[in-house]
């Protein structure tokens, strides 16, 4: 079992204190414990015993000098919503919801680097799930979300659209800060925990967790195949996710090792013409590329006769 780091929070409010201090601590995705005391004379006497990792503090308290300088993370709750404080001090308002709390907490961590607060550590890394197709208007995202839903009533799964023009408004809430994009900055960065950070960006989709898609195309474009990779792997091994889909647009960089990743890949066909080349030429492009072998594997996923059997009733099929 790991026992997580300590975090303390310090306020004279004592009531408002315990109540924080359950919502953080029932977390159950954060390897925390929380504490919480009423002064800093305490705080002192709590460092003399243990390490304290993170303290959240009324920033009225008056702290002796030194007494901070062995806490690696200080943040301070304020009854002012200034997000630039002239002292440049963390700060966090005090007089918002505790989710909006916690999510400024975790930002502050995520950006300082102390990302090892994922409480999960487990025994078999998550099941990888890929949806992608040469053809498009084949309703690919459609069938990933049903699929994500589908297998939500039994696991953890989260849905990742990548796709550079995903429909915001449509499937997908219209959120222009706190999307994909962010965790993308940090995949970039290689910088803390993502899975922390996800916590804060997740949205619910009849009980199948999503990140709202980007607002910017640009934003997918320059993500390297390493970066994909690096976040890919951080959040199968290292969060409370046993199921994460993909849904792949042409825009992403290293389509192809993406794929090759994942455990299953669904692709939407259809048999016209058209369709049939492009599926072809599709085929001929793994090969070349040395990726013969994903394309033996691939789950093709026929719409005519998806179609054809929701007209008579009948279950569809995947060929």
């Amino acid at each position: 079992m790991v026992s997580g780091k300590k975090l303390v929070i310090c306020d004279a409010e004592t009531e408002y204190a315990a109540r924080l201090a359950e919502y953080l601590g029932g977390k159950r995705d954060l390897s925390l414990q929380v504490k919480i005391c009423e002064s800093p004379e305490q705080v002192l006497s709590m460092r003399r015993d243990t390490k304290i990792d993170i303290l959240l503090a009324d920033e009225n308290m008056k702290f002796t000098e030194g007494v901070l300088d062995a806490i690696p993370e200080v943040m301070y709750l304020s009854v002012f919503e200034t997000s630039a404080p002239p002292d440049h001090k963390p700060r966090i308002y005090r007089y918002q919801s505790a989710d909006a709390i916690y999510t400024c907490l975790v930002d502050g961590l995520t950006a300082s680097g102390m990302g090892d607060l994922w409480a999960v550590r487990k025994k078999n890394r998550g099941q990888l799930i890929g949806y992608y197709s040469p053809i498009r208007r084949l309703g690919q995202t459609s069938q990933a979300i049903k699929h994500g839903i589908q297998l939500a009533k039994k696991s953890n799964v989260l849905y990742l659209n990548m796709e550079p023009y995903a429909g915001i408004g449509g499937h997908f809430a219209d959120e222009k800060e706190r999307n994909l994009s962010m965790l993308l900055y940090y995949a970039k960065q290689e910088i803390g925990n993502p899975g922390l950070l996800i916590t804060t960006l997740v949205q619910q989709m009849s009980g199948m967790d999503y990140i709202p898609p980007v607002t910017y195309p640009e934003d997918l474009k320059t993500v390297t195949t390493e970066e994909w990779l690096w976040l890919l792997r951080e959040i199968l091994e290292r969060s409370i996710y046993d199921v994460l889909i993909l849904d792949i647009g042409d825009c992403i960089q290293g389509i192809f090792d993406i794929l090759q990743s994942c455990d299953q890949v669904y692709m939407m066909t259809s048999g016209d013409r058209l369709a049939v080349s492009k599926l072809c030429q599709y085929e001929e492009t793994l090969c070349r590329h040395g990726y013969g072998s994903l394309w033996e594997r691939m789950i093709r996923c026929d719409v005519r006769r998806s179609i054809k059997n929701k007209n008579t009733g009948a279950a569809g099929s995947v060929s």
